[in-house]
């Protein structure tokens, strides 16, 4: 049948590239610029069609990092070289199908939206009656808007498209080709959640540690829903820190494979996630939480959007603000459970984090290949990994000396019994910062410092030494 059926007619968005053009266009604007979003709600009252338009003119997308569908290109090739038409059919506006056409070299016409015309469902199926002119096509889709295209089709090409749509074609004997991914919807938006970068968020329970306050249950509850909020809050960070970032994530080894950037998920998921899960956080801290904990977790959804839209460009502010990031999770597990923070916690707590914000850079920068002189959407080069190196060893160190310092204040001889052997506690701290700042160097931490931290056996060695240094010099 397949050689009969003259035409392949092929969808653009979520099709032919495992991402949407247009919301990535709109991404891509609002973070070069966010008071774009007020020209956004302007053009959108105008249509759908000059929306598209409007921001194709404005936005330029790299098509060297689109994540194309290769199992589908690959197939499309093989059906052009046996003498099939290939038409690109796409309600993305005509200038990025262009683009896409003129990079792949693949297809012998396109038909897209323009500014008057925004070709989906039924407009785009009588654009490709029109251009199949009577001859039999096949159509390559995705979702339940290309079902009326498919019905009229002599054969379907489903990629990644819903379940009934592919058992629908197979048994009209209609099904040509399927592609599915090889992962599922739920286990990319678990990954995307990551899940795993909750451990940053325990601590929240720094506070009530210091303060031995640990076998007060009500506290601890207090505490764990504190731990929660700010994993869903986070969680929604992230959702929304990949999609600015999707080009950046695209040209990194191993950012690129993240969800978003992969197009493993959807971005309008995407959306979804970094608007409703931080909302689900605030709903939840407002019902059980004082109110002053709600305000720190406010400052830290809207630092992390400053650092997400531009702080993160801006070198040395991009350390500093990860830094109080961290450190506002001490503060509000101090406010979830009415614990006075030591000013002596505050400070150790800045210059672990700092360094750890330096340590963050350094990995990035060092990954650099030999053809980028400067990280793609930071504003640090290859040639600042010596001074990133000297400033986050050295604020690892000033933390030891905060920690020393402690050690022999007044308020240690209170809380504890043994306070002597809390000079362990800097050996410990010496020993696992020099591990870390020295193994970056040789280029052994491929990741966030925090998540090698959490993995690494020897520094779980390390973190259960330091509890049980600090139990031992409280009870004995």
């Amino acid at each position: 049948m397949q050689s009969e059926v003259k035409y392949i007619f092929v969808d653009l968005d979520r099709t032919l590239v495992r991402t949407d053009l247009f919301v990535e266009s709109v991404l891509k604007l609002v973070k070069a610029n966010p008071l774009r979003m007020f020209s956004l709600l302007i053009w959108i009252l105008q249509g759908r069609s000059y929306v598209k338009d409007r921001v194709a003119r404005l936005v330029d997308l790299d098509m060297d990092y689109l994540p194309f569908e290769n199992q589908l290109i690959d197939y499309l090739w093989e059906q052009k070289n046996q003498g099939r038409k290939i038409v690109l059919a796409t309600a993305s506006n005509q200038r990025y199908a262009h683009q896409v056409a003129e990079y792949l070299g693949l297809f012998d016409r396109v038909i897209a939206s323009d500014v008057e015309l925004n070709l989906k469902g039924i407009k785009k199926l009588a654009a490709i009656l029109r251009e199949a002119d009577g001859e039999g096509f096949a159509y390559a889709g995705d979702s339940i808007a290309d079902r009326p295209i498919w019905a009229e089709s002599c054969s379907n090409i489903l990629v990644n498209a819903p379940r009934s749509d592919v058992e629908r074609a197979r048994r009209q004997g209609k099904a040509e080709k399927v592609i599915t991914s090889p992962h599922s919807l739920g286990q990319a938006l678990l990954k995307e959640m990551r899940i795993h970068q909750w451990a940053k968020n325990l601590l929240v329970f720094v506070p009530m540690f210091t303060s031995h306050a640990y076998i007060d249950v009500p506290m601890l509850m207090s505490a764990a829903l504190a731990f929660l909020c700010f994993g869903i809050c986070a969680s929604g960070v992230y959702f929304l820190n990949d999609m600015l970032d999707l080009e950046a994530d695209r040209r990194h080894l191993t950012k690129r494979n993240r969800p978003l950037a992969s197009g493993e998920l959807p971005l309008t998921i995407g959306i979804v996630g970094a608007g409703g899960l931080p909302l689900a956080a605030f709903i939840i801290a407002l019902l059980f939480l004082p109110l002053s904990f709600v305000a720190v977790l406010l400052v830290y959804y809207l630092l992390t959007n400053a650092y997400s839209f531009f702080l993160k460009r801006i070198s040395t502010a991009d350390v500093m603000t990860l830094a109080v990031l961290y450190t506002l999770r001490v503060v509000a597990g101090s406010e979830a459970v009415n614990i006075e923070l030591s000013s002596w916690l505050m400070a150790f707590s800045v210059f672990v984090f700092v360094s750890l914000a330096y340590l963050k850079r350094y990995i990035e920068v060092s990954a650099l290949s030999e053809t980028d002189e400067k990280a793609h959407g930071r504003g640090y080069s290859a040639a600042d990994t010596e001074t990133m190196f000297s400033l986050g060893a050295s604020t690892i160190t000033a933390s030891v000396v905060i920690l020393a310092l402690y050690i022999n204040s007044d308020e240690v001889a209170v809380l504890y019994r043994t306070p002597e052997l809390l000079w362990g506690l800097c050996l410990l701290m010496l020993y696992w910062g020099n591990r870390i700042w020295i193994g970056a160097r040789r280029g052994k931490i491929f990741e966030d410092p925090v998540v090698f931290a959490i993995k690494d056996r020897v520094s779980q060695m390390v973190g259960a030494a330091f509890v049980a240094v600090v139990l031992l010099a409280r009870y004995v």
